[in-house]
């Protein structure tokens, strides 16, 4: 069975006026996933910022001193290391869990709605836990792969990266992108006056 490598995914309409139900390409994606990263590390300040407070005012300042100020000569190469591999590994499950939760919700995270992006299965159908697991996984596949899974989306008819091929999942555009309506009259009375 062959299928056409520019055709849709199966149940989302698409109009030759828009962009809707098109494959979204590796810029808008980019972007999405610039704002989803930004959400996720403001959201984990302002915890680390509360938990802090929390410490300092039920009078655990020493202890929210070793935790959120490693300062002087005392502190080994492994607490150090141990930190940041706590940090990283912390981050990255936050991240997994923020993804899996929009897309299981939503079908996008707040990223790809704010760009009028949605993940689909490539039949068409909502994406589901499993897929969105896979996602996730092939996000640090990916990612670790020096990013050529991510660039892949440059190449592919289908605008896939290696974490759409392995959940088997499409990221297309979601809502007609269509100018606001004052740059439009503006463009019409502009179209209707005559040459000077």
């Amino acid at each position: 069975m062959t299928t056409d490598s520019n055709a849709p995914a199966s149940g989302i309409p698409r109009s030759s006026s828009s962009l809707r139900g098109h494959y979204a390409g590796f810029v808008t994606r980019l972007i999405a996933f610039a704002i989803d990263l930004f959400i996720i590390v403001t959201g984990q300040l302002l915890f680390v910022m509360f938990a802090r407070l929390a410490l300092d005012f039920f009078g655990l300042d020493q202890l929210a001193r070793d935790v959120f100020d490693p300062t002087g000569a005392a502190e080994s190469t492994f607490i150090f290391v141990f930190r940041w591999a706590v940090a990283i590994v912390s981050s990255s499950l936050v991240f997994a869990v923020y993804v899996v939760v929009f897309w299981l919700l939503a079908e996008k995270t707040l990223g790809q709605g704010l760009l009028g992006l949605r993940v689909v299965r490539t039949d068409g159908r909502h994406i589901t836990l499993l897929p969105a697991v896979k996602r996730v996984l092939g996000y640090y596949l990916s990612f670790f792969a020096l990013s050529l899974g991510f660039l892949w989306i440059l190449i592919d008819d289908r605008r896939q990266g290696w974490h759409d091929k392995i959940a088997d999942t499409v990221v297309v555009y979601d809502w007609d992108a269509r100018i606001g309506w004052r740059l439009r009259e503006w463009l019409a009375r502009r179209q209707n006056q005559p040459p000077q």
